[in-house]
């Protein structure tokens, strides 16, 4: 049994543990942690870029870009985007214009967008407008979102 002569409540570190000469539920003062200590982790730099996902390239409200992007990856637009877009994945949040040909897996149009789409997947909300020709394989279209032009359904 516990001897109460042997417990101090002035020094946390005391175990119960047993072994040689000790009885079971005989405290030990001078016990050492049994655990194995943890070692530190390391992140090197691959393990970082592959371990999370990437985050969207941002075209800030007020911004405006005319050209040509390629790239891996998402771009959400909440300025002005006008050219030739190809990426994984196009937001056009709910201030963002954007006037093109696009390229992409996912198109999520929340603000406006005008020119020629070729995506997998179109989202359209209840704030965008759509003014153009686009081509899809799965489409999901919110009451109150305005389509001038054609959604073309390819399987």
């Amino acid at each position: 049994m516990f001897n109460k002569s042997k417990t101090s409540s002035t020094n946390p570190s005391n175990e119960i543990t047993t072994g040689p000469g000790l009885e079971e539920g005989d405290v030990q003062e001078d016990a050492q942690p049994t655990a194995a200590p943890v070692a530190p982790q390391r992140n090197t730099m691959m393990d970082m870029i592959s371990s999370t996902t990437s985050k969207p390239s941002i075209l800030s409200e007020g911004f405006s870009f005319r050209g040509e992007i390629s790239a891996k990856g998402a771009i959400h637009v909440e300025g002005s985007l006008n050219g030739q877009i190809q990426v994984d994945d196009l937001t056009i949040g709910s201030r963002g214009q954007v006037d093109g040909v696009v390229t992409c897996n996912s198109l999520h149009i929340k603000g406006k967008f005008s020119g020629t789409a070729t995506c997998n997947e179109l989202i359209v909300t209840s704030s965008a407008s759509v003014d153009g020709h686009v081509v899809y394989q799965t489409l999901s279209v919110q009451k109150g979102a305005s389509i001038k032009g054609e959604l073309l359904l390819v399987k």
